[in-house]
């Protein structure tokens, strides 16, 4: 009983590390524990910070890399669509154009990158929570004005989360973007998000292989489709997930469905007023 009683603080610690979320690099207490194990608290922490240090140069690497790109991969983006216009050539005007497709598949790329980075980089909450509802219909708006066809049903009462505005764009986005690359043409995407914050996107298609399901959040993982994506939309939007504590569960086939595809995301601390 007497060691059973002293080791109770060694337990509580060890409850404490074992909890933890995979981003949650913060310092750990010792005010419980007993002086003789100070110096084990000391180490841990000394090694959060040293993985704070790295994780936060690779993501600034990163977003700098990414930002970086943008500016020249613009301007030789101007001047191939420039020569496209000028040359009179079928075989200069076929390799032009080609070009212009790799260097848009850059953009595309670049653009991930950033958001993967934004996605990792933490500060995905805010004190004070707002209503989602606009920024969805925002971002469906935007997607919908390229000709795809996306219904959209909200609630007619606010639906309040305390997950950053830009972040749950770029969850948002994402996900939708994967709906319309990988569904069915003549189809819908059908986005919904209800009063008590379960945000749901739905496609039509065959369905996904389970094998490749459980990979589809990894990076650069495309599945069997071929497409222009980068294979980064569900990784981000999963690290937004991660990152704001909010389940985000696929489906295929989509629930109640025989085939497509469904993104099921919850999100947090959500309330109708």
């Amino acid at each position: 009983m007497i060691v059973r009683r002293g080791l109770r603080p060694v337990r509580q610690f060890s409850d404490l590390l074992s909890t933890r979320g995979a981003a949650d690099l913060t310092p750990v207490t010792s005010d419980a524990l007993p002086s003789e194990l100070t110096p084990i608290v000391q180490a841990v922490n000394q090694l959060l910070e040293r993985l704070r240090r790295t994780l936060e140069a690779e993501r600034s690497f990163a977003a700098n890399a990414a930002h970086e790109l943008r500016t020249p991969v613009a301007a030789a983006l101007a001047q191939t669509q420039r020569l496209i216009a000028e040359t009179d050539d079928l075989a200069t005007g076929q390799r032009a154009t080609n070009i212009e497709a790799a260097l848009k598949r850059l953009n595309r790329l670049s653009e991930k990158l950033l958001q993967l980075a934004r996605a990792e980089g933490g500060r995905l909450k805010i004190e004070t929570a707002i209503d989602v509802r606009p920024v969805l219909q925002m971002i469906v708006a935007d997607l919908g004005a390229g000709g795809r066809d996306i219904t959209l049903e909200i609630p007619t009462n606010p639906v309040l989360s305390d997950i950053d505005p830009d972040a749950f764009a770029i969850l948002s986005r994402n996900l939708i973007e994967n709906a319309l690359k990988h569904g069915a043409d003549k189809t819908p995407v059908r986005v919904t998000l209800t009063g008590d914050g379960l945000f749901r996107v739905i496609n039509d298609g065959p369905p996904v292989p389970t094998e490749s399901l459980k990979k589809l959040a990894a990076r650069f993982e495309r599945g069997q489709a071929i497409s222009s994506g980068s294979g980064l939309g569900l990784a981000i939007a999963k690290a937004i997930a991660d990152g704001v504590q909010g389940p985000l569960a696929f489906h295929s086939p989509a629930v109640g469905q025989t085939g497509g595809f469904e993104a099921v995301f919850q999100l947090p601390e959500t309330h109708d007023v």
